[in-house]
Formats: C-alpha cells, sequence, structure tokens
C-alpha cells in the first residue's frame, strides 16, 4: 500500500495518504517535492515506459501510464532470493505489484501489472 501511494502522490501532484476506515484521515508530515521536483519524477517515470523497464507497459490504451520497476534480494540462500516489484499510475489510477519470489519487476511483476491495468481501462 506505501509504494502505491508514493505512485499516487506522484500522479495527483500532491501527497496521497490512504486510509482503511471512512472518515479517518491522516495529516501529511514530511515537506512535499516542489513542483520542478515533481516535473523531473514524473518525466522519468514516463521514460521507464517508454524507453525502460516498463516498456510492456508502452502499448496501453488512455492516459499516460508512469511506473517504476525494482527488485529487492534477500535472505542467505545462495543465490539469493528476489523480491520483484512494479508500480504504476495511469490517469487516477495507482497500483503496485509485489511478486514475493520474482525474477525481475519488469519481467515477473511487469505482465501482471499490465493485464490489471488493461482490464481496468
Amino acid at each position: 500500500m506505501a509504494m502505491a501511494a508514493v505512485v499516487a502522490s506522484v500522479s495527483a501532484e500532491k501527497t496521497v495518504i490512504p486510509h482503511l476506515i471512512d472518515g479517518t484521515q491522516a495529516t501529511p508530515k514530511g515537506k512535499p517535492l516542489s513542483d520542478h521536483e515533481a516535473r523531473q519524477l514524473r518525466e522519468m517515470m514516463r521514460d521507464v515506459v517508454t524507453q525502460g523497464s516498463g516498456r510492456v507497459l508502452s502499448d496501453l490504451p488512455g492516459p499516460a501510464v508512469l511506473a517504476k520497476t525494482g527488485t529487492a534480494e534477500y535472505g542467505s540462500s545462495k543465490p539469493l532470493k528476489t523480491h520483484a516489484w512494479m508500480i504504476a499510475t495511469q490517469d487516477d489510477l495507482a497500483v503496485a505489484v509485489f511478486v514475493n519470489d520474482g525474477k525481475s519487476g519488469s519481467g515477473t511483476a511487469g505482465p501482471l501489472l499490465r493485464t490489471f491495468l488493461a482490464k481496468a481501462s
């Protein structure tokens, strides 16, 4: 949920704090990104889709998709196991996909995210 809130905040151009109980809303405590920082971040996340590891989302219909892929190694086995993740936003939808044991964000989480966004539009 935290990573979906990150990509939602980038898309909304303001801090988005999710809430689980209606009528209960937290107050942002951190300093928001400047307009310049937010614009640069949106441009880089769009480049992930058009030129980078998130190209699996590049031909989705509708508004432009912004995304970021990632992996995180964990454990003590050799080779280390890998968490694979990808976050994306399209219009007012923000999504985070996490795969506990995956190969890469783009290769493992990307196709799942593509299927979700394709069905959501």
